[in-house]
């Protein structure tokens, strides 16, 4: 398992940083509706309104994070992203009115933007596009744990501090984006390496220094738009799980109430967990093929939800509990993989757009999916869960057919790209 992991020894600013992150992240999340209803008289109709309008915004900011990536490096953009995001928590402390609310919101989603868009393409810069599956694995592990830990400790905070309690989670989650920016500019390491004797730009300097990459040549690249059309399909599947699941197992099936904490928890605690393990077995393993794996066991995840409404609460619970294990062990698979196909279907001065297309499979399927799964889920649970394995496999035959097309479908796992091959001779 150590020899599998990468050499990470240089970057800890970084990974502290992305650690540093996710743990104000987790913090808040748990409670992102709770704190304007705890501590304004918004109600919670306005709340959810000005949170869904501000939502949207991910939809143009989304390509501009790509072009601003581009422009400037994936490091900067990524620095600019938690800045953005501190100023719009800071904001979220002076919320009084549904206006200020929007507005603090849609500068926080303007950021939460450019960093999905960023943070792949400097997992690449840092990894100098090799292996890149197992340094998203370790970030995986250490995002998650980060995750994890903030939705204990908010959880702490709210029992313990009541109003102040919120305010608290609100503040430090402000300050974490703050810390996160500085470590990541600080963490220089690795910012030119070495080829011949002679020091080079690494990969993520702004592409003022490179052969600039327009819109036009990355919308003719019809098979990576296919392949954005599947990731829409991937997304689909990860956010409705989230989103449908806890609901469904409540209202629908009367589990106790405790089961959408403990879902929660399990992936939570399995992202952290499970991730190096599931990138060390899957290594040498074909991208495509291991994607397809996925599909399928998601598949099976969902088609377990679907059981659940047609078998005793104990077993509910065993199905519930076994959904969530099948569903997280796919989601890590397909996250180890699908952004580094992104990376190297790029080029350097495109990889931001290519990541920003990419990330508008997340984009909209923010905005599409609280919709869809409240419509599925009110005919029934063979309505809301049949359709979704059906996807499951709709994706799988997506994979089949766009592997022939994207090289980078076809490469394994950590294995160098066929370029990097020839030239280690």
């Amino acid at each position: 398992m150590r020899a599998w992991l990468p050499d990470a020894r240089g970057h800890r600013r970084l990974f502290s940083a992305l650690s540093i992150d996710a743990l104000g992240t987790g913090l808040f999340l748990p409670f992102s509706i709770l704190y304007f209803t705890a501590t304004t008289d918004l109600t919670l109709g306005r709340v959810g309104l000005a949170l869904s309008i501000a939502a949207l915004v991910r939809i143009p900011a989304t390509p501009g994070a790509g072009m601003f990536c581009d422009r400037f490096g994936a490091r900067s953009t990524v620095v600019v992203s938690n800045l953005t995001q501190a100023v719009g928590f800071f904001n979220y402390l002076l919320v009084d009115s549904f206006g200020h609310l929007l507005i603090a919101a849609v500068v926080v989603q303007i950021g939460n933007s450019a960093f999905w868009v960023a943070y792949p393409a400097l997992v690449h810069d840092v990894a100098e596009g090799k292996r890149q599956e197992s340094w998203f694995a370790l970030i995986t592990s250490l995002r998650h744990a980060g995750l994890g830990v903030g939705a204990l400790g908010a959880s702490l905070a709210v029992a313990i501090g009541g109003t102040n309690g919120y305010i608290a989670i609100v503040a430090v989650n402000a300050l974490s984006f703050t810390v996160a920016a500085v470590l990541t500019r600080l963490d220089t390491s690795g910012a030119t390496r070495t080829v011949s004797g002679n020091a080079t730009p690494e990969r993520d300097v702004p592409s003022a220094h490179a052969p600039t990459s327009g819109w036009a040549s990355s919308l003719r690249d019809r098979p990576f738009l296919g392949f954005v059309v599947l990731n829409f399909g991937l997304a689909l599947l990860s956010l409705a799980f989230g989103l449908g699941v806890p609901v469904f197992l409540v209202e629908t099936v009367h589990l106790p109430p405790w089961i959408p904490g403990t879902v929660l928890a399990v992936n939570a605690v399995l992202g952290a967990a499970g991730a190096t393990p599931v990138g060390a077995a899957i290594t040498g393993r074909g991208r495509s093929g291991s994607l397809m794996a996925s599909q399928a066991i998601v598949g099976c995840a969902f088609l377990a939800v679907l059981c659940c409404a047609y078998v005793p609460s104990a077993f509910g619970v065993c199905l519930a509990l076994a959904a969530v294990v099948l569903v997280t062990l796919g989601e890590l698979i397909q996250s180890l993989i699908v952004s580094p196909i992104v990376n190297d279907c790029a080029t350097a001065a495109s990889r931001g757009r290519y990541n920003s297309l990419s990330q508008m499979a997340f984009s909209i399927g923010d905005v599409v999916t609280p919709a869809l799964m409240t419509t599925l889920l009110a005919h029934g649970p063979a309505a809301a869960w049949i359709p979704l394995a059906a996807l499951a496999t709709v994706n799988m035959l997506g994979i089949a057919l766009l592997t022939n097309h994207l090289p980078a479908m076809r490469r394994r796992v950590n294995h160098p790209a066929p370029a990097e091959a020839d030239s280690r001779g």
